[in-house]
């Protein structure tokens, strides 16, 4: 067994076709988490009146990101995978990200605020892993498509999707065994209905075949 930490450049030399692609999803990354940072940091000062400080280690970040893209390069390279789907690539990337916890919470004491409920206070706890249930509902949902449903059901299948978003914080800081793991739950996610079934990520999808 041994552990390998690999420096970025060393990466791009090995992966010159992979920069421009891995430099575009290192920003993406980035800036949404430096967006959550700043959207936690401001939540605690209104509900407690106290300052928390949120850092981002970018090694840390770019180090998660190297191992997810490795780990996308093997599918390509020795699965029949090889256009990863959006929903496959962010399982991976929220994988690693969780293993090397980028987005480190400084003012600690917030977790034992008793201002702040449980949930509130787990959400700062596992900062990393509640980032990684935002990047992965993105992957789910964003641009998607709504059907034209009544309110009624509208407000029960939301309130379904927050219960969904709290078992998938259990599951990230507690259950995760694999990327694999997190991309069935996402993927079952996304038959939803309020939302339009993504053809990008069924793309295979036959209406016609008969079932077994």
């Amino acid at each position: 067994m041994y552990v390998v930490f690999n420096k970025i450049d060393e990466w791009f030399e090995k992966n010159p076709n992979l920069k421009k692609r891995f430099q575009d999803t290192y920003e993406m990354i980035y800036v949404s988490a430096h967006k959550y940072a700043v959207h936690m940091e401001k939540s605690a000062r209104e509900k407690t009146n106290k300052s928390v400080k949120i850092e981002i280690s970018e090694q840390l970040l770019k180090q998660a990101l190297i191992d997810a893209f490795d780990d996308i390069l093997r599918l390509i390279n020795y699965h029949p995978t090889k256009e990863p789907n959006p929903i496959k690539e962010m399982s991976y990337i929220v994988y690693w990200l969780i293993r090397r916890k980028p987005i480190r919470l400084v003012s600690e004491e917030i977790v034992m605020n008793t201002e702040l409920s449980e949930m509130a206070r787990a959400r700062f706890l596992f900062i990393n892993e509640e980032f990684g249930v935002k990047l992965l509902m993105n992957s789910a949902f964003i641009g998607k498509r709504e059907k034209e449903i009544c309110t009624h059901v509208r407000d029960k299948a939301e309130k379904q999707l927050k219960y969904y978003k709290r078992f998938l914080l259990y599951y990230l800081v507690y259950r995760m065994d694999s990327a694999k793991s997190l991309e069935a739950m996402i993927l079952g996610c996304t038959i939803h209905p309020i939302w339009e079934v993504d053809p990008v990520i069924w793309n295979k999808l036959n209406e016609t075949e008969d079932e077994l």
